[in-house]
């Protein structure tokens, strides 16, 4: 059986216990989880770790996770990086902001498990 590739996975989420528990899971599969509380500290983490992923919160204090996509998005192409936007702000616009700002996927947080998650990952990653 092949090795996986040992991906870098930042997470930029506000709430403890959702980056934690996803933080575990990201852990169990065999790829770098690399946390971030905010869009500020998510940018300067990016500099620093040159992840392969971002999972992304919209709503975060200093700076919101559609600013941060924009401030991405004027240094890194859709390929060189992709952005998961995971939010419960599924208000149509932002959706379509996000896409339009070169999201890959918006996943609103009530409607997927952890799983579910880890496997819409893999498939960006794939």
């Amino acid at each position: 059986m092949a090795k996986k590739k040992s991906y870098k996975i930042l997470v930029v989420e506000d709430e403890p216990a959702l980056q934690q528990t996803l933080g575990d899971k990201i852990k169990r599969e065999g790829w770098e989880y690399i946390p971030s509380l905010n869009g500020e500290e998510g940018l300067r983490t990016i500099k620093k770790s040159q992840p392969d992923l971002i999972i992304l919160d919209l709503l975060m204090p200093k700076m919101s996770g559609l600013e941060m996509l924009k401030e991405v998005r004027k240094i890194y192409d859709k390929q060189d990086l992709p952005v998961i936007i995971l939010t419960n702000y599924s208000e149509g616009q932002n959706v379509s902001e996000a896409i339009a700002l070169g999201a890959d996927i918006f996943l609103v947080k009530a409607n997927y498990s952890l799983e579910e998650i880890i496997e819409k990952i893999r498939e960006v990653l794939d």
